[in-house]
């Protein structure tokens, strides 16, 4: 029996292999594609981007007022009002806070420059390069305001002009086209899904249906839950610098937390602008705190915040992460950056639900075992089909 089976295995495997090859090619050039759209639309990305995450963020309160008899519409508009009310809660509480501490930084960024930048002298002059002089912020000023120098920066500036104009289009286009998307995509959600599945052969309906609910428990759940995440280090970051005497401390904080939405990215920046204003205005000792403040925070956010906020993640290297990042911001700026972890997550579930269940034969559910971690099993079966 092995010497008839053994070739006509060794045959299936070889047929399942170039089937499998195939298909990767083929999907390299869908990839391909895609991001050549995504390239040329790149425009538009930042309002669908937008309105994907206010989708993520406002359905399942629309979903909860639906089941209680409330219209989508009608459920749209309340969750959309509840964003509006806090949004301007959070203003009234905050805003005058970070303008005063933004006026009180920019009379001090003098001394901070100056200070920042004898410390950057003094660390080159251990590696020998003692005749290294770095210019102080009066000798920048004087040279910006030298007659001479100021029609070439205003040469510069011009040139710049298109690409700031173009900037401040696309933030227009971003603030209005985003959340007008995102309201007629909660109103239509469940049709929206309806007719998508309706595109997909029969056989492959349930399959696909089952690996939306996959990507809408994971991605969808980062989305979410780095928001959260990022207001608690934001919150944390603002306490602690408060707590040890940091000037501008909200300020910090604030900063910190807006880009703690992008990996590795907040907890770097918060800490070193926190370690930098306690040198150029405090005193080493408070520097030191402030570093121990970035730690702590940045430990609590791994070990308690992330964990508990963050229910189901796609486990990405550190290092395919720092790629994806990059790439991101080299296709699409800075929107490319936020996108990027979460796209590349998505990738990841869509091929390796096809690798394990076409190639290694296992059954979804062994797959999406194997792709996502969950810290609470409930969140499976949570929400499938309106969310």
């Amino acid at each position: 029996m092995t010497d008839e089976s053994g070739p006509a295995s060794l045959g299936a495997v070889i047929r399942r292999l170039g089937i499998a090859s195939w298909s990767m090619l083929g999907i390299l050039l869908l990839i391909a594609a895609a991001v050549w759209i995504v390239i040329q639309g790149r425009i538009i990305l930042a309002p669908l981007l937008l309105a994907v995450i206010l989708v993520f963020i406002l359905n399942p309160l629309v979903v909860r007022l639906h089941d209680r008899g409330i219209h989508r519409l009608v459920g749209a508009a309340i969750a959309f009002a509840v964003i509006v009310v806090g949004i301007v809660v959070v203003a009234v509480l905050v805003v005058p806070g970070i303008a005063e501490q933004a006026e009180g930084f920019a009379s001090t960024f003098p001394k901070i420059f100056d200070d920042t930048t004898r410390q950057i002298e003094q660390l080159i002059d251990r590696f020998g390069f003692d005749q290294l002089h770095l210019w102080r912020y009066a000798e920048l000023r004087a040279y910006l305001s030298d007659p001479a120098n100021r029609d070439l920066i205003t040469e510069l500036l011009l040139s710049r002009l298109g690409t700031v104009t173009s900037g401040i289009f696309e933030a227009l286009l971003i603030v209005t086209l985003g959340p007008v998307l995102a309201f007629y995509l909660l109103i239509d959600l469940p049709r929206v899904q309806e007719h998508l599945l309706a595109l997909v052969p029969g056989r492959l309906r349930e399959e696909v249906a089952f690996v939306g609910r996959e990507l809408n428990v994971a991605v969808g759940g980062f989305l979410k839950g780095q928001l959260v995440v990022a207001m608690i280090v934001g919150v944390l970051l603002s306490l602690g610098y408060w707590i040890i005497g940091v000037p501008f401390w909200l300020l910090i904080g604030l900063v910190g937390g807006l880009l703690n939405i992008v990996p590795f990215l907040g907890p770097w920046v918060g800490g070193a602008l926190g370690v930098l204003v306690a040198l150029a205005t405090r005193d080493p000792i408070t520097a030191l705190w402030a570093l121990v403040v970035a730690v702590v925070v940045q430990q609590i956010d791994n070990n308690f915040v992330s964990p508990s906020v963050l229910r189901a993640t796609v486990r990405l290297h550190p290092a395919m992460t720092l790629i994806v990042l990059v790439a991101g911001g080299t296709v699409a700026g800075v929107w490319g950056v936020v996108i990027a972890v979460p796209a590349t997550a998505a990738l990841k579930v869509l091929l390796g639900h096809w690798w394990r269940t076409r190639i290694l034969g296992e059954t979804w559910e062994e797959a999406s075992e194997a792709l996502i971690e969950r810290s609470d099993e409930r969140e499976i079966d949570a929400e499938p089909a309106e969310s």
